[in-house]
């Protein structure tokens, strides 16, 4: 048990929270070939969308900092028209790609994006002791939607994308800025994650109490938890 009452649990997402299986060409690719696309040779079409993405990859990062899912949204489906354009074929089939692949992700049933089975468990055990939850995440503008789709955003006091604020953990604004506006100190918080840089010596940089997840032990050990309940004895509550 901790020596501490936390005040504030922070969580990271992908890895975490959430199951993350995102793979932006696979997910171009595949949505196109749904929707009757003819891409020719896949792999071909997918190394194109990777080459894309990537040499455009700051400009999306400067539009998160707009924190504007619409201006974003508007960022993919660009792409999506100038990739199959560069394939020779018409751009206007974009729109078609895009829908699939929005509702893939973010419908209910998403095969991108689900929780860990011990996720909300864990979350309801912490709102029901009134311990303050907050998620930090290397991610996108679209962490918000991702959470809304998976039922979580409303057992959090605050969600921190950091392509939003335009720092990534392990820098230490990204959590001071979280415990800023949540008017917390660091001491009052244990942080979970699943990355032992970003998360780990993130959180302990801080002056934070960091606990890993790592999903592959058979049994939590001390500060590194098989099972994000696990954490709850921790804080003097019932597993």
């Amino acid at each position: 048990m901790l020596d501490f009452h936390p005040e504030v649990i922070t969580f990271d997402a992908a890895g975490t929270l959430i199951d993350v299986n995102w793979n932006p060409a696979q997910i171009a690719v595949e949505s196109a070939l749904v929707t009757g696309v003819p891409l020719g040779d896949p792999l071909v079409a997918g190394e194109a969308y990777g080459r894309l993405l990537r040499s455009r990859w700051g400009h999306f990062q400067e539009l998160n900092l707009q924190r504007s899912e619409a201006i974003c949204d508007a960022f993919w489906l660009e792409i999506g028209k100038d990739w199959l354009e560069s394939l020779g074929l018409d751009p206007s089939l974009a729109h078609g790609v895009y829908d699939h692949a929005m509702d893939r992700m973010f419908s209910s049933g998403s095969d991108i994006f689900s929780l860990f089975e011990d996720s909300i468990p864990t979350l309801e055990a912490l709102k029901a002791a009134g311990i303050r939850i907050a998620i930090i995440s290397n991610w996108d503008v679209s962490l918000h939607r991702t959470c809304r789709m998976l039922g979580i955003t409303d057992y959090c006091d605050i969600i921190v994308a950091s392509l939003e604020e335009g720092v990534e953990k392990p820098d230490p604004l990204l959590f001071e800025l979280t415990f800023e506006r949540l008017s917390v100190l660091p001491g009052a918080v244990v942080h979970v994650g699943d990355d032992p840089i970003a998360d780990i010596q993130g959180a302990r940089n801080v002056g934070a109490k960091p606990f890993l997840i790592d999903r592959s032990l058979e049994a939590s050990e001390a500060h590194r938890l098989a099972d994000l309940r696990d954490l709850l004895p921790h804080l003097g509550l019932p597993r």
